[in-house]
């Protein structure tokens, strides 16, 4: 692990397990909960400061930080001082399902102030693609994104924050792509993971443009197999998806 790993205890650490505001409590309770899930240490790594600690990923719910169960790297999602979420444990049931047909990064465990899975290394799609010089990697990426986001309908699991994928989709080694954040995750409402993809791919200026350099599409295509697909759910999609945008 690149970066200096630090005990639980240690000063530096304290904005970043009580962030944005500091408060005691919110402290002393995420270092109970972590203790609780047998986190050991937490690297002073990311892109994102919190005080003298780092961060290597931020949202409305929670910060992230790279930390150290029974030697290995995992990510450590931390509840925030102003989180609209009274608890993370809520995320934890859609991301052990997940799991359980191969989407998402691996619960390790989950408390109310803080969830323990496992580490993803690589960069998000929007960054990736823009550095990406490889047409047949970025087939392999599609490819893998599309079947995982069919996968995760039929399963009947929506992850509620696709349409606009750019934090949710991580490429790691081999082009291989995960799907991350479950927080807004629901298996009650109406799946909307492809639909919500396709849009973004290939309907999103920005990055349909990027995408444009290794694939071409047809929209209107495009919108017709997702109109069909829409009024009756199928594998198949991906097979038609597949074949219309040359990704074998």
């Amino acid at each position: 692990m690149a970066g200096v790993v630090v005990p639980l205890e240690d000063v530096r650490l304290k904005a970043a397990f009580s962030y944005p505001h500091f408060s005691c409590a919110h402290y002393e309770a995420v270092l109970a909960d972590l203790r609780a899930l047998g986190v050991e240490g937490v690297a002073l790594v990311g892109d994102l400061e919190a005080g003298d600690a780092r961060l290597i990923g931020k949202g409305c719910a929670g910060v992230v930080c790279l930390g150290v169960i029974s030697g290995s790297n995992v990510a450590l999602k931390i509840r925030r001082s102003d989180s609209p979420r009274e608890s993370l444990e809520g995320e934890a049931p859609y991301l052990e399902y997940a799991n359980s047909f191969g989407v998402g990064p691996r619960l390790y465990g989950a408390r109310r102030n803080a969830i323990a899975m496992e580490h993803i290394s690589g960069k998000n799609f929007a960054r990736w693609i823009e550095e990406e010089p490889r047409t047949e990697a970025v087939k392999r990426a599609v490819l893998d994104i599309l079947g995982q986001c069919l996968s995760l309908d039929l399963h009947g699991l929506d992850h509620g924050e696709l349409s606009d994928a750019k934090k949710h989709i991580i490429i790691s080694e081999g082009s291989r792509a995960r799907i991350i954040d479950f927080e807004s995750a629901s298996r009650s409402r109406k799946c909307r993971n492809l639909t919500s993809v396709v849009s973004y791919l290939f309907f999103k200026e920005s990055i349909s443009r990027l995408l444009g350099a290794h694939l071409t599409w047809d929209r209107e295509i495009i919108a017709q197999i997702m109109k069909e697909y829409k009024a009756a759910p199928s594998d198949r999609v991906l097979e038609r998806l597949a074949s219309h945008l040359k990704l074998y």
